[in-house]
């Protein structure tokens, strides 16, 4: 949190400030109307929306914590005057870290350390905002300001993952030949590789220019054995594909 180029607490006091100054003016205002009987048309009850956010997924093989730049975009309705917002990123439910919004569009980055909070998915909003709106009332040949405050639930996830790494043998006895598949992944938590047990590891063998799947296995133990029947030479090799919390790996093949 402290990259930001302005502290959480320099952040609170000029919004409470800007608040209590455009609050005074607004009930000015009001107080005015009053006096005249009437009021003007409300505005904007949300006077900018956030409509996006760009972030990228990043792998990691090391502790070290990570900037991960975030941009929003955003749509203004057409009374909008200006808009602060803090904008959550969260893991599983708990906040590791925020960015701010100012006016309409922000390019900031966001401290994310894997090794304190996990790998995998993280999330950016929702944001809590502050907005106002202002408008030129011809009736009472005046400036009308309002001010709003709401939380935009937009969101977007992506992911924190662990480099992975694999590596197939084979051993051939007659016409059968046995494979066998280890893997690991990058645990930032543990400080090194660790096995990995990965989902949908697909045994693979070289057809042409391409790769036909021989069998789709889990690995256990970081571990998995497929045994063929194949009397001329082939070129075998494992492939994972990409999960939540690790990146995809292909073996080097091995011909047997």
């Amino acid at each position: 949190m402290d990259n930001h180029s302005h502290s959480y607490g320099e952040y609170i006091m000029k919004v409470s400030t800007i608040r209590r100054v455009r609050n005074a003016a607004v009930g000015l205002v009001i107080t005015g109307a009053l006096a005249l009987g009437t009021m003007p048309a409300q505005a904007s009850e949300r006077p900018i929306d956030i409509t996006g956010y760009s972030v990228s997924s990043f792998t990691v093989a090391d502790t070290n914590c990570r900037n991960v730049t975030i941009k929003a975009s955003t749509k203004v309705k057409s009374d909008y005057e200006d808009a602060y917002a803090f904008i959550d990123v969260t893991k599983n439910g708990g906040v590791v870290s925020w960015v701010s919004l100012e006016n309409r569009k922000i390019s900031e980055r966001a401290m994310i350390c894997p090794g304190l909070y996990g790998l995998g998915a993280y999330k950016v909003g929702p944001a809590d905002v502050s907005a106002t709106s202002s408008y030129w009332d011809y009736d009472y040949d005046m400036m009308w300001s309002d001010y709003s405050d709401y939380t935009d639930r937009t969101s977007k996830t992506f992911y924190a993952r662990g480099k992975a790494k694999s590596s197939v043998t084979a051993a051939r006895r007659g016409s059968k030949v046995t494979l066998t598949a280890k893997a690991q992944v990058y645990a930032p938590d543990r400080y090194g590789y660790i096995k990995y047990n990965a989902k949908n590891a697909k045994f693979q063998v070289k057809s042409g220019t391409s790769w036909k799947t021989l069998k789709t296995v889990k690995l256990t133990k970081g571990t998995a054995k497929l045994t063929v029947t194949q009397s001329k030479k082939k070129t075998y090799r494992l492939s994972i594909p990409t999960a939540s919390w690790a990146a995809s790996t292909n073996s080097k093949s091995v011909s047997k």
